[in-house]
């Protein structure tokens, strides 16, 4: 039951309730949000991982870095399949 309530309780979790709540409230704006995000993404991402482990460790903020790693990553990986999922679309729609 703990580890029931933890996980409930946990940060990434209300993240995650916020944006799927504010999502369903106000998709017109997190559209054009992810677009530039999934634009940009070639070159945001390399820029966050160059800073998160090589700069922000050497001022001491090496567990901030890992964190901003880790959610730079997500966020990443959910870039890639958006554009996957995009293609596979597009190939059955021409085939």
């Amino acid at each position: 039951m703990k580890r029931l309530k933890n996980v409930f309780l946990h940060p990434l979790t209300a993240v995650a309730f916020l944006v799927s709540a504010v999502g369903q409230l106000s998709i017109g704006w997190i559209e054009p949000a992810w677009a530039l995000v999934s634009t940009t993404s070639t070159y945001w991402f390399p820029a966050v991982a160059t800073t998160a482990t090589t700069l922000l460790p050497e001022i001491g903020y090496g567990a901030l870095g890992s964190r901003i790693l880790i959610a730079a990553a997500i966020v990443f990986v959910g870039v890639q399949l958006d554009r996957l999922i995009q293609r596979v679309q597009t190939f059955f729609d021409n085939r």
